[in-house]
């Protein structure tokens, strides 16, 4: 079954080929009798489609066909738009029942007509017809394809065309490029299209604005009872609005006819909570909430109010309001007013497999049910990226080529698919080649994903590509189980798939790609590009203890690889948030200052931390140790010391060895010898709280909840000479445990 009938089986519109033989040259050994016909009424958008077209045509044929609008009666001509086109070709078309976007190529064989709806159906239909008909693509800001033909046939076909989402966004750096963007059919809001090129689908404002509609600066010294109620207390930060208080109804009512007042061109506008969490707590919010099930009623009962307000003045104009953490449950008898779209986020879902690949979606799955069952409209916000790591190796192809089809079978309306969008100049692990993936099934979701990575990796890399493709084959392979998971915040220590051997055999891979781009200092860029996560990864491992994925003396080759790539390709940020985990220089720093991690070990667990007491209850281990001994653990199992070491990482991460790991705690014990007294500084990083005894001497003890990270506790103490005895333990509270001690 063809793509264009699966679209007929979606609403969309299937391709006809006449029955009709009919054909001529469109162009021939450089000559055409051909010209492009476009009314000189006609917006601009159409203007610079009948541009495009007549730049594209002389790209692929060498021939320069004139734009004209007026014509006479038997000339072979191409009609950009419906104005002036003969009754022959638009006799059983009605232009006003195309919508914006969608578009028909129609040709008799001897003319051929392009024309389509709204601001951007004409001008999407001479990109249509570059790209399905005559091979165009324009993979990447810099690598567009423009197969050159001799002659160009004019056959008798029918092509109707509209996208399978009225909004379709991808969140990359590179995707913002207008030219880019337009070629490619996206109609962004974030960094819109102009209005001479179509414009684009406009969302005002973008996202959380509560804040915008009840400024906390404004209200809340005078008001605070505008603002969530959380533990009994008022809250200005880090929180939201009462949605049940009257006047912030008025307010933000206000507020909202205002926005459209100043923003006719938009196309839908955002009543949408602050990121986080911080809902109001307050007896009437909670009693909403409570009856309804999730606190998305409060949100709703809201929402429609204001939506029920601009319905009357302006009838058809449409509002949307997420459903987002904790509003992502749907609510249980408030309805959604039919002027309200749910903007739905899968946030924080698995990484490593699409919608239907494994269990970690089922309550997004089953949430996602409910809110169609009761919303006449459903946009998604999905998240394609690790927010904290662009540059890591994140191989989440299979959602990447799938979510989108799940969504379209479902009657999406728009998409907003996040990914890595690196300043200044985007850079982030493959971030061109998911960027062009989702432009090409954001607007046809049933075309084969793997298959158009493969086609941008044959053109984009070529003749390095099969070695890419064997890179992305490897990391793919390692997340195909349904057991085995990443997020979007994984850290390279937290996946499966970074092992040294993947390391290992990545770098030979790449080896041969370089050599294979011998000579073109394009190809060797873009080569040097991809490779550019494989060596985050090593200098990360190197960072945190990791010596056999890079030693020192392979250190500041890599270091100086590392800072020429990024330079190079104008990358100044690693992670959502430049300023914090996305620093670039501090993650420089980090490498450059590597401690020496304490890796050889004894270990000894799992011990019990019910109610969080197993820090402060002194078990066996602290009274008398003996590496021979052995204790009573957690559950009355048996407990004996075990040796460690790992040069892989300096991170001794406990819940790899010991079971159960959960609600727990664990010793390790490590001999340091002196060949002389001397005083050294040594760094603790724990997950989660960690006591240090020092020749039996408390020297750390710290209580808390955290993620383990090098050095965030410090401890400088005076040795002796021989042996001096550590002793380390540390709890488990939720998720990971484990720790790092280095010697600073």
């Amino acid at each position: 079954m063809n793509r264009h009938l699966r679209f007929f089986l979606l609403l969309m519109s299937p391709v006809f080929l006449f029955s009709c033989t009919r054909e001529s040259d469109l162009a021939k050994d450089g000559v055409s009798s051909f010209k492009i016909v476009v009314s000189e009424q006609a917006p601009e958008p159409e203007k610079l489609a009948a541009a495009k077209l007549q730049e594209y045509l002389y790209r692929i044929s060498d021939v320069t066909l004139p734009i004209v609008d007026t014509f006479t009666t038997g000339e072979n001509l191409i009609f950009v738009g419906f104005r002036q086109a003969p009754e022959s070709l638009i006799h059983d078309l009605n232009p006003e029942d195309f919508e914006n976007e969608q578009y028909i190529l129609r040709s008799d064989g001897h003319s051929l007509l392009i024309a389509g709806g709204g601001t951007r159906g004409t001008l999407y239909g001479v990109i249509g017809y570059l790209s399905d008909h005559l091979g165009c693509r324009w993979y990447t800001r810099e690598v567009v394809k423009v197969p050159k033909q001799a002659t160009l046939r004019l056959t008798a076909f029918e092509d109707r065309q509209r996208p399978a989402f009225e909004y379709r966004e991808a969140w990359y750096h590179e995707a913002y490029d207008r030219e880019w963007a337009l070629h490619n059919r996206l109609n962004p809001s974030i960094r819109p299209l102009p209005d001479s090129m179509g414009g684009s689908y406009i969302t005002y404002p973008f996202a959380h604005t509560f804040a915008n509609l009840v400024p906390p600066a404004r209200y809340f010294a005078d008001h605070p009872e505008y603002f969530s109620e959380i533990n009994g207390k008022r809250q200005a930060d880090h929180a939201q609005l009462c949605l049940t208080n009257p006047e912030v109804v008025r307010i933000a009512t206000e507020q909202v006819f205002q926005w459209i007042h100043d923003h006719p061109d938009a196309n839908i506008f955002s009543i949408d909570q602050n990121d986080g969490e911080g809902n109001c707590e307050c007896s009437h919010c909670q009693a909403i909430d409570a009856r309804e099930g999730s606190p998305s009623g409060s949100l709703l009962h809201f929402v429609n109010q204001i939506a029920d307000t601009v319905g009357k003045v302006y009838p058809g104009l449409q509002l949307q309001t997420f459903a987002y953490a904790y509003t992502e449950a749907p609510p249980a008898t408030i309805r959604p007013a039919d002027n309200v779209t749910i903007r739905l986020c899968h946030y924080n879902y698995c990484s490593a497999h699409a919608m239907d690949g494994c269990d970690h979606h089922q309550p997004f799955r089953e949430r996602f049910d409910q809110w169609n069952r009761i919303a006449g409209r459903i946009s998604v916000w999905d998240y394609f990226t690790d927010f904290s790591q662009y540059l890591m190796p994140y191989p989440n192809f299979e959602p990447v080529t799938q979510n989108l089809k799940w969504y379209a079978d479902r009657g999406v309306k728009g998409i907003f698919a996040q990914g890595n969008k690196v300043p200044d100049n985007g850079g982030g692990e493959f971030s061109e080649l998911r960027a062009w993936v989702f432009s090409q099934l954001l607007w046809d979701p049933y075309r084969d994903g793997y298959q158009l990575i493969a086609e941008f990796l044959e053109n984009v890399y070529s003749p390095s590509a099969p070695y890419i493709q064997a890179y992305i084959d490897m990391l793919q392979e390692q997340v195909v189980k349904d057991s085995l998971h990443f997020s979007i915040w994984a850290q390279p220590l937290e996946v499966n798939y970074l092992g040294v051997r993947s390391l290992r055999k990545a770098d030979s891979l790449f080896v041969l790609a370089r050599q294979a781009a011998t000579g073109d200092t394009a190809l060797s860029g873009r080569v040097e590009l991809a490779y550019l996560p494989v060596l985050y990864s090593k200098l990360y491992f190197y960072s945190v203890g990791g010596s056999a994925y890079l030693s020192k003396a392979e250190y500041p080759q890599a270091m100086e690889q590392f800072r020429h790539s990024v330079a190079r390709h104008r990358i100044t940020a690693i992670g959502d948030v430049p300023q914090t985990y996305g620093n670039l220089e501090a993650f420089i720093r980090k490498v450059e200052n590597a401690p020496h991690f304490l890796t050889d070990w004894w270990l000894a667990g799992p011990f019990d931390n019910t109610h969080e007491k197993g820090l402060f209850t002194a078990y066996a281990p602290e009274k008398v140790m003996q590496l021979t001994d052995e204790y009573e653990g957690i559950n009355q199992m048996k407990v004996n010391w075990q040796p460690y070491h790992d040069n892989l990482s300096g991170y001794i991460d406990l819940t790899r060895i010991f079971s159960p790991s959960e609600y727990v705690v664990a010793y390790a014990y490590h001999n340091y010898k002196c060949e002389a007294p001397k005083t050294v500084t040594f760094g603790v990083g724990s997950n989660d709280g960690v006591r240090v005894w020092i020749n039996e001497k408390l020297v750390l003890d710290r209580p808390v909840s955290r993620k383990a990270e090098p050095n965030q506790d410090k401890i400088t103490v005076g040795l002796q000479q021989g042996d001096n005895h550590i002793l380390v333990k540390v709890d488990q509270l939720a998720r990971a445990w484990g720790f790092y001690f280095t010697e600073l």
